[in-house]
């Protein structure tokens, strides 16, 4: 008889013996489960709530109270886990995605973490991590820049991430060490290199390599826009520089000893700046969130109109470390992060805040 006839089942103790080809209709039945339900499977593995602890903005400041022109809705601290290899530490910008409900976080070593956070009655109580990837680099001819993946990633915005389309987003990436603004997919990969105008591209016109691009942000008006962490050399006392990769700027009133960590563009060519100032190994942290509105033209002149938001500042009992990455979350809602600079005196903290209309 062929084996490719069906013949009845036969029963040998405990075993029930088909024929070839049903054994082989049930072996495609499973292969197709396997493939079907494989998404589903990863996700769901992937998907950790991490262990938080949340922490007050101060002793006499509760989730809801008012502090300048914020409204405090929660701060956690975070863990510090290996995820690959990939050590979920020192992150110095974030981006929200819309679509895809995605807080979008890079570190300093070049990865990028896939968050949700976790709000309750308008509170930040937890986080959940999804995935991590390496950013791998583009490599830059110009300046031969040549390594596997991206180092000192430090600012952070979104394209595309909220057009009511899942899965389309692309990420802007602002880096250190060489100045360059990247764009990326969410797995990491590069897409293309924005040509910097001069004198942003040139290494030599910075303070130094520590002190270039950690922030980022894209105005509909105004394009991808960046600013040094502090001013480039031979830049007016008291002022440094907002531009974009089109070649205008806007000069930016900073106080002698102030660093510029992130952008955040807010539409209507408002632009959130954050703000810091460390004085000593363990002296006083003085953080700033304010607003700048930069005209269409940019005076050559005159700086920017800025208003301030709010302080916060150790000096004051104010719970903070060394925020670096901010972005909008939904409406006038923001998230905070604290690059911990990979030390145990420092803490990675997420912080969730309402900015106020008066």
């Amino acid at each position: 008889m062929s084996i490719s006839q069906p013949i009845p089942p036969r029963r040998d103790g405990f075993f029930i013996v088909y024929n070839y080809s049903h054994m082989r209709r049930i072996i495609e039945i499973v292969l197709l489960l396997c493939v079907l339900l494989a998404p589903w499977q990863r996700s769901s593995a992937a998907e950790t709530l991490l262990e938080t602890k949340p922490v007050p903005l101060s002793d006499e400041l509760n989730v809801g109270d008012r502090i300048g022109h914020i409204r405090f809705l929660g701060m956690l601290e975070l863990p510090n886990p290996s995820i690959d290899g990939m050590r979920f530490s020192q992150l110095s910008g974030l981006a929200w995605d819309e679509d895809d409900g995605i807080l979008y976080a890079i570190s300093d070593k070049g990865f990028l973490f896939h968050l949700r956070p976790v709000i309750e009655k308008d509170t930040l109580t937890g986080v959940k991590l999804l995935k991590a990837v390496p950013l791998v680099a583009l490599i830059n001819k110009s300046t031969k820049f040549r390594q596997d993946r991206i180092l000192d990633a430090e600012g952070l915005d979104i394209l595309r991430g909220h057009n009511g389309r899942k899965g389309d987003a692309e990420l802007i990436v602002g880096v250190e060490r060489t100045p360059r603004i990247v764009r990326f997919r969410p797995d990491g990969q590069p897409i293309s290199e924005y040509l910097l105008p001069a004198p942003f591209r040139n290494a030599k016109n910075y303070r130094n390599s520590n002190k270039m691009l950690e922030s980022v942000c894209v105005d509909t008006t105004l394009g991808t826009l960046s600013v040094p962490e502090v001013p480039l050399k031979n830049e007016r006392v008291g002022y440094t520089r907002i531009f974009n990769i089109e070649g205008k700027t806007w000069f930016y009133p900073l106080p002698e000893g102030n660093r510029i960590t992130a952008l955040e563009c807010l539409g209507k060519n408002k632009i959130m700046v954050l703000e810091s100032n460390f004085t000593g190994t363990f002296g006083r942290l003085l953080v700033m969130l304010k607003i700048a509105t930069l005209p269409t033209d940019p005076s050559a002149t005159e700086p920017v109109f800025v208003e301030n938001l709010v302080a916060l500042d150790t000096a004051a009992g104010h719970h903070i470390d060394n925020f670096e990455g901010l972005t909008r979350h939904r409406g006038n809602r923001f998230f905070l992060v604290s690059d911990d600079n990979d030390l145990f005196i420092q803490r990675t903290l997420l912080m969730y805040f309402e900015v106020l209309a008066e």
